[in-house]
């Protein structure tokens, strides 16, 4: 867990005119603190990013195959499968060239590669290769079962990079036997570890690709970096321009490049992991990152690792690269998969001996940023909002403290019935615990514009949201 700082009195007071502005429909989405999207004021309230906590099983999938010679990664894509209730993933192994291989898992901690039959290696189709060749060559690829597809031959889809600057959309009714590509490799000049997800909210495909951004140093001279660009599409076929969505800029130290992108609809936004790639060092660790209308992307405030490379010896010293998971949540907490190296992008070895393969780490639902108040108490007044459900709901971490809230009408007052005397304070740690006003809910405020004036004390408040019951 980071924390900021200035836990003493800090205002992110919106314009003068504040009052006057469009409330927002919140809808029942769960809201977040990554960003100051529905902040309007904080008073003696911190921000902490949290890290997700690596899993003590790590690799929980390694190389062991003649397949697998020169390491696995999850260049890939991760996801539980409601249907068949199994854990999947498509990984990246490499010997002669770069492979899609398959694995499943009933618990998402130990994985089977089954002998599959479809694709050979060195004369041999008794491995768990689905797709990849030397006329082909992947390195990054992100996997997706469509539930709106309405051709069964097209349920699962894949991006992947093709190699000579191009990236390919495969098809599959299986996740195992693929054919494509259905676009065309060469419209667009990308690079490897791409990734791609389903944008809900637009209702497109979404490709998150590579190439070197070109800028001037403040002497004239051309210099590249590694950024990250975006690519729609509505049909999985046809493609737009790639155009930047996220460059490293004057905040960044100087020798930052983004390595890897990838991302999911998490509570009606973007949520991703962008791998921040120190050439200086040679090492990657991942940062926290979001984006409000899919096109432009930020990274969260404090520019911070969120999954940060372990120490000397361990699994991602020198590399940790998420994979292309869709949103996994079991048992109240988010499961991410990534790819882990005690070596760094120049093969310097951090230990004694050589660890690389594929890592978990989990992290608490709505978890990645929470608002703090200590002893002393703090609150935090949202902009105006439409009260859209029955209960308010909060997720929040206060065993030893409390939390209550008061709603607000337009003026800034409380609200008849709903101000800080009435509501019934909350003490424990719950992911969804509904806060009161003398046992009653907000189901009399439906459709009204108010704002929550949240009161904490020795509590971290994660998310909060209308809940319809």
């Amino acid at each position: 867990m980071r924390e900021l700082t200035q836990l003493v009195c800090l205002t992110c007071i919106v314009a003068a005119a504040c009052g006057q502005e469009e409330p927002i429909r919140v809808g029942h989405h769960h809201q977040l603190f990554v960003d100051d999207h529905i902040i309007a004021r904080r008073d003696n309230i911190g921000l902490s990013l949290h890290n997700p906590t690596k899993c003590p099983l790590n690799p929980v999938l390694q190389a062991e195959h003649p397949w697998e010679s020169k390491g696995v990664a999850i260049y890939g894509t991760a996801m539980y499968d409601e249907d068949e209730g199994m854990f999947k993933m498509w990984y990246r192994a490499i010997d002669d060239t770069c492979y899609v291989c398959y694995a499943t898992s009933a618990d998402g901690f130990t994985w089977q590669k089954p002998i599959l039959n479809v694709m050979p290696h060195r004369g041999s189709t008794a491995n768990n290769i689905v797709w990849g060749s030397h006329s082909f060559y992947i390195d990054g690829f992100a996997v997706y079962k469509d539930p709106r597809e309405e051709d069964p031959a097209r349920l699962y889809k894949m991006l992947t990079y093709k190699g000579h600057r191009g990236f390919a959309a495969m098809v599959s009714p299986d996740g195992i036997h693929w054919s494509g590509p259905v676009n065309d490799p060469a419209a667009h000049d990308t690079g490897d570890v791409i990734s791609m997800y389903y944008d809900s909210g637009l209702g497109k495909y979404v490709a998150l690709l590579k190439r070197r951004f070109v800028y001037q140093d403040p002497d004239g001279a051309e210099k590249r970096k590694r950024a990250r660009l975006v690519s729609f599409s509505d049909d999985f076929t046809h493609w737009s321009e790639p155009q930047f969505s996220l460059v490293p800029d004057e905040q960044d130290p100087a020798s930052t490049e983004f390595y890897s992108h990838v991302a999911f609809m998490y509570e009606g936004m973007r949520i991703g992991y962008i791998s921040n790639f120190l050439v200086e060092t040679e090492r990657i660790d991942s940062q926290l990152c979001y984006s409000r209308d899919g096109h432009k992307w930020e990274r969260y405030r404090e520019r911070i690792p969120f999954l940060p490379n372990g120490p000397e010896g361990t699994l991602d010293a020198g590399m940790l690269i998420p994979g292309a998971s869709d949103l996994i949540v079991r048992d109240g907490r988010l499961w991410i998969y990534y790819f882990g190296a005690n070596v760094d992008h120049a093969g310097r070895m951090y230990g004694d001996e050589l660890k690389y393969g594929i890592g978990l780490a989990r992290l608490r639902l709505d978890g990645f940023v929470s608002a703090d108040a200590d002893a002393d108490g703090g609150t935090l007044t949202t902009k105006a909002i439409v009260c859209s459900g029955r209960t308010l709901r909060v997720n929040v971490d206060a065993p030893r403290g409390e939390v209550r809230a008061e709603l607000l009408d337009e003026a800034g007052e409380p609200i008849e019935g709903y101000d800080l005397a009435c509501c019934l304070p909350y003490t424990g740690d719950s992911i969804s615990a509904p806060l009161m006003w003398h046992g009653r809910g907000t189901e009399g405020l439906i459709d009204r514009p108010v704002r929550i004036r949240f009161d904490l004390k020795n509590a971290q408040l994660y998310s909060f949201w209308f809940a319809e019951e």
